[in-house]
């Protein structure tokens, strides 16, 4: 493991978190109450929480994953 895998890491998990925190601020709220309004006409469908649940997982896991996966190439690309 190089210093460049630790690196893309680094700059994938805070894209990871930058993704989370716009979710949370211009996404949930909108699924929170179209599936807080169709529980009345018993047609909400999926819960908001499982859709933010996958999305934290893929934005704090699997990005820094990514990063360290491709640190070797960005050392290339960017010199």
């Amino acid at each position: 493991m190089s210093f460049y895998n630790l690196v893309g890491a680094t700059v994938f998990l805070a894209v990871g978190i930058l993704m989370l925190a716009v979710a949370n601020r211009a996404f949930y709220p909108a699924l929170r109450w179209r599936y807080e309004t169709a529980k009345t006409t018993q047609t909400q469908g999926m819960d908001p929480r499982r859709f933010m649940t996958l999305l934290k997982l893929a934005s704090l896991v699997g990005m820094p994953v990514i990063g360290l996966f491709f640190g070797d190439s960005m050392k290339r690309i960017f010199g």
